[in-house]
């Protein structure tokens, strides 16, 4: 088995590394962005054809946030098709045993057609229009997934990731996750002894997901023939809930919201056929975990008195 992470400098990435390190998985190549340039196409020809790897974690990705989206759509859509392009030609020629595809729920179809998420609606309908260029490349990778599995006999699991948090996350100047996001602006308040703002309305909800957690789940699902599914952890939390956490650990004058950047208002999804294929997810507190993520966050940084 050799094991090839694209992504790997990323939340998830340094995560799913770390768990299959711990689990004793190798050899996994995990080469960074300046060893190899994903968006080469003969660069990563090269790289597949010397390395031969026999299981892919595909998670790299141009992610630019709730508000990055909004404002870079175009951009989102060629940078993560010209990627997985040149990812998915490499493994035509040098096809793997089985692949994992790092998605999004914020590639189902908007209006849902039921809450929580079903795989079974997946690709009905238009992804919202906050997340659109991303969400569509990300649905086109999985015609590259079909056929691979009916050319070569490639197995694979197509992984709509939840909304993930982690401690590898990145500060992006408000263009990351919900989480790191609001985490980001905390730290400002802190210092200037300001409520915390928080875009929308205070109704919002998503279903949340450590990136260790999902490691361990995507670990889990190796070599069997998964197809679409949900990689979540089932529970619905709401933006309001989250505030308050962060109002908590680093001690802050309450919070208000400001209705920009809403998004969808209301998103969590099923893990029904998760659970059909591991039992990780059942062993998952994300309300508990969520939390102590905050505050060991903020305790790190030395806000918590």
């Amino acid at each position: 088995m050799k094991i090839w992470v694209t992504g790997a400098n990323g939340s998830l990435g340094k995560s799913l590394v770390e768990s299959l390190e711990t689990a004793s998985f190798g050899p996994i190549l995990a080469p960074t962005r300046d060893e190899l340039d994903l968006a080469n196409l003969s660069a990563v020809e090269s790289f597949v054809a010397k390395n031969r790897p026999t299981h892919v974690f595909h998670l790299a990705a141009q992610v630019f946030g709730i508000s990055g989206h909004r404002q870079n759509p175009e951009a989102s859509l060629l940078t993560n098709t010209l990627i997985d392009n040149s990812v998915f030609a490499a493994l035509f020629k040098t096809p793997p045993t089985w692949i994992y595809y790092s998605s999004t729920v914020a590639a189902y179809g908007y209006p849902y057609l039921t809450l929580p998420l079903k795989e079974s609606d997946f690709l009905e309908g238009k992804p919202h229009d906050s997340e659109f260029g991303y969400a569509v490349s990300k649905r086109f990778a999985l015609n590259y997934l079909e056929l691979l599995n009916r050319q070569h006999k490639t197995t694979f699991a197509y992984g709509l990731s939840t909304n993930l948090f982690g401690s590898g996350d990145r500060f992006l100047e408000g263009r990351g996750h919900v989480v790191i996001s609001l985490l980001e602006k905390a730290g400002i308040a802190k210092l200037e002894n300001k409520p915390l703002e928080v875009w929308g309305t205070g109704s919002a909800t998503r279903d949340f997901l450590s990136t260790t957690d999902a490691a361990n789940i995507m670990i889990s699902l190796m070599d069997i023939d998964v197809g679409v599914v949900n990689i979540a952890s089932g529970v619905e939390i709401s933006i309001s809930e989250i505030a308050e956490y962060i109002v908590d650990a680093f001690g802050l004058p309450g919070f208000k919201f400001v209705g920009i950047n809403e998004g969808i208002t209301k998103r969590v999804c099923s893990v029904s056929k998760l659970k059909t294929f591991s039992k990780v997810v059942e062993r998952i507190d994300a309300r508990k975990i969520l939390r102590d993520e905050i505050f060991n966050h903020a305790k790190k940084f030395n806000y918590l008195s």
